[in-house]
């Protein structure tokens, strides 16, 4: 996705003395404060303070931090929260190879990774639909599906489904007899696309999936980066950029914002578990802005977490 934003702010940055704008900080590790999984090799001694900190009840590291791999889209399945993501060593470069990483909230380890064939570039959405039992990988023209079940227990075997003009897999909403595709734009509203599991199921081998094959459509808010559903039917928008973040509760019959909080900076996909947690993933720190940006002062927050929404401000 392009960070036009990201570069007007770092340009203002530069000419500002450092002194003059550091962030707040927390330990990244210590009691009270324990971010579970592997730390990565590079960044600060200390994460960034987000908005709404209160409301976050768990952190854990990124996976593939070391490895240049940046967050996108997130899903949870069963007791395991899915991650996905793609390789740069470039700031200007927002594709490369995709993987999905399957960690456990419990402790923060990575239990198994698989890798997405070409096309896939950049993974920018990731759902899952109980009523077919599917794993999809959302890439900006590509959308792949392959069986949750078996995805990590040996060579992955993934459907690509073209997407066709006006349908961008740019984010992903996981439902239980449906997935909805979503765009991102940085000027005005994107899209976003409800699609049934038994119209992708029944879509022939190789034909593209089309606006006209929606089930529904509504409008979303300009940097849509992911989107959840709640218990009650209500949409959740996750908007940013990598020097902030915000999450958006809209009508999901209307698309009209009911609610607007501040959130982690650069906030990806979201997804709501069984308790009713929303369960977050940023890209604020990923290797190839890090190294690229050193020297300006930009939150550091490569984070899966958990969100208690009632706790929200």
């Amino acid at each position: 996705m392009t960070r036009r934003g990201l570069l007007a702010a770092c340009a203002g940055l530069a000419g500002i003395g450092l002194a003059a704008i550091t962030l707040p900080v927390m330990p990244a590790e210590g009691e009270g404060a324990a971010i579970l999984g592997a730390r990565p090799g590079y960044g600060p001694a200390m994460v960034s303070t987000p908005p709404n900190q209160a409301a976050v009840a768990k952190r854990i590291w990124m996976p593939g931090l070391d490895d240049g791999y940046n967050a996108q889209g997130l899903a949870v399945a069963g007791g395991s929260i899915l991650v996905a993501a793609y390789r740069s060593e470039s700031p200007d470069i927002h594709r490369g190879p995709c993987r999905v990483f399957r960690v456990d909230p419990a402790n923060g380890n990575t239990t198994a990774l698989v890798d997405v064939p070409p096309p896939c570039g950049h993974a920018g959405g990731l759902a899952v639909a109980s009523a077919n039992g599917r794993l999809y990988v959302a890439d900006t023209h590509t959308l792949f599906a392959a069986n949750l079940a078996s995805i990590f227990d040996g060579p992955a075997r993934f459907r690509a489904i073209p997407l066709g003009p006006g349908v961008i897999g740019g984010l992903a909403v996981s439902g239980a007899d449906a997935i909805w595709l979503g765009s991102y734009r940085e000027d005005g509203p994107g899209r976003l696309y409800r699609f049934t599991t038994a119209g992708l199921d029944r879509l022939p081998e190789g034909m593209a999936l089309n606006a006209a094959d929606a089930a529904a459509q509504i409008a979303i808010p300009s940097h849509a980066q992911g989107a959840a559903i709640d218990a009650a039917g209500r949409l959740w928008v996750a908007r940013s950029e990598l020097h902030w973040g915000e999450l958006d509760r809209l009508d999901p019959a209307s698309g009209k914002v009911e609610r607007e909080y501040k959130a982690p900076p650069g906030i990806e996909g979201i997804a709501f578990d069984a308790d009713g947690r929303l369960w977050a993933v940023s890209e604020a720190g990923a290797r190839h802005y890090y190294d690229s940006w050193r020297g300006l002062v930009l939150p550091f927050y490569p984070l899966i977490v958990a969100i208690d929404p009632t706790r929200l401000q």
